[in-house]
């Protein structure tokens, strides 16, 4: 690894950059767009960084890396959090063992397949972006819906036709889950349809 390469990652880890726009490092090292381009494509030959879309890079050597926090970069400028099968994969709350990182976001929904993994972020309406906080575990950290909220999240978007998405379906005899944050949150939004899911389904 070339001196300048050297100082380079020295930097990044500085700043902690982990999922970083090519702009991002461009402000910290004051190199030009263009210079900031190549040396970012000199480390990644080394696989010291790896590009996940235009523009969008992630350390490799960032500790305890998970790909759910790639999730807001890959849909900026509009907000994103993990949701879904994901969230409710990881509590135990359904079978499904999701085979990619699952997503909402207020833009329009995109399937990615990126070197640390594949990506599926659906739309939601701007006004269902809530319900959701930074998690961290480690040095990592990244947008997760509470497990009520993904529930709902899949269950509202399972509503909407052609929507991929289908009903969740539980683990045990029982959801594991807050009931009356599923009502307080299902009144939230404010959708006849999935209120009617709910009671048909006797989960609230």
């Amino acid at each position: 690894m070339s001196v300048s390469a050297a100082a380079l990652v020295k930097l990044m880890q500085k700043h902690s950059l982990r999922v970083f726009s090519t702009a991002d490092l461009v402000t910290i090292s004051g190199l030009a767009p263009a210079a900031a381009t190549q040396a970012l494509r000199r480390l990644a030959a080394e696989d010291l960084v790896v590009r996940i879309k235009k523009g969008l890079w992630v350390s490799r050597l960032a500790a305890d890396f998970n790909p759910y926090e790639a999730v807001p970069g890959l849909r900026v400028p509009w907000p994103a959090y993990v949701s879904l099968h994901s969230v409710l994969a990881d509590l135990g709350v359904v079978e499904d063992i999701p085979q990619v990182v699952y997503g909402v976001c207020a833009g329009p929904p995109k399937r990615m397949r990126t070197p640390i993994g594949e990506f599926h972020i659906h739309h939601l309406p701007s006004r269902l972006i809530w319900g959701y906080e930074v998690q961290h575990h480690g040095h990592a950290g990244y947008p997760v819906a509470e497990p009520e909220k993904a529930f709902l999240d899949l269950a509202y978007l399972a509503l909407i036709p052609r929507c991929p998405l289908s009903f969740p379906v539980k683990r045990g005899k029982s959801w594991d889950l807050s009931v009356p944050k599923l009502r307080q949150y299902s009144k939230r939004f404010d959708f006849p349809p999935l209120e009617s899911w709910l009671k048909k389904n006797r989960i609230v």
